[in-house]
């Protein structure tokens, strides 16, 4: 009897792995964290060429919010600095589609307006164009999953991390029992 047990235990693990790594590989989704902080020791700067706001971009797919967690620390320690000041903590998820059809991520804070945008070609890129007080940061790049990418302006900066969104597995301690069931349950707890 021991020995059944543990070989469904053994099959149970294998199945839940193999299913994370089936879910991993088949993720669809991206979640998007960004930081936005000011440089609190500036230097002087002033934008040198003709100022234009920042100018939508194509969305063609929509972005969900999410609660934060990959960049806490980052947070916590910007909160911490006397050399800067987190302004902004965003994060959402979106589907893993290319330029045309990704979605673009609007930011309309009380200092800061534009647009983010996240989308996989072949690779992974970032489109940032944002009016931070008066300043504006604008850049392509391209991203690794699951590392932190900074973007800097000597009056703010931007810190972006992506990573998969992995679809939630239930397991049978997640399905809630059905009332015929929990019904049995208590009346066997109270025959006791």
């Amino acid at each position: 009897m021991k020995t059944n047990k543990t070989i469904t235990k053994w099959i149970n693990s294998a199945i839940l792995v193999t299913s994370l790594i089936a879910a991993q590989a088949m993720a669809k989704d991206y979640k998007v964290e960004v930081l936005l902080f000011d440089n609190n020791n500036p230097s002087k700067v002033t934008e040198s060429h003709d100022y234009v706001a920042p100018k939508p971009m194509r969305s063609n797919s929509e972005t969900w919010e999410l609660e934060p967690s990959m960049l806490l620390g980052a947070a916590d320690a910007l909160e911490k600095s006397s050399d800067y000041t987190l302004q902004n903590y965003f994060s959402w998820g979106q589907n893993a589609l290319p330029y045309r059809s990704s979605a673009s991520y609007n930011v309309i804070e009380r200092e800061t307006q534009g647009f983010i945008k996240v989308y996989a070609d072949s690779l992974l890129f970032v489109n940032i164009d944002l009016d931070h007080k008066g300043f504006r940061l604008s850049e392509k790049r391209r991203l690794k999953l699951n590392e932190k990418h900074f973007f800097d302006h000597p009056k703010f900066g931007v810190l972006i991390q992506v990573s998969r969104l992995l679809p939630k597995i239930e397991t049978e301690e997640d399905e809630p029992e059905d009332s015929e069931q929990q019904n049995e349950a208590v009346s066997l707890e109270r025959s006791r």
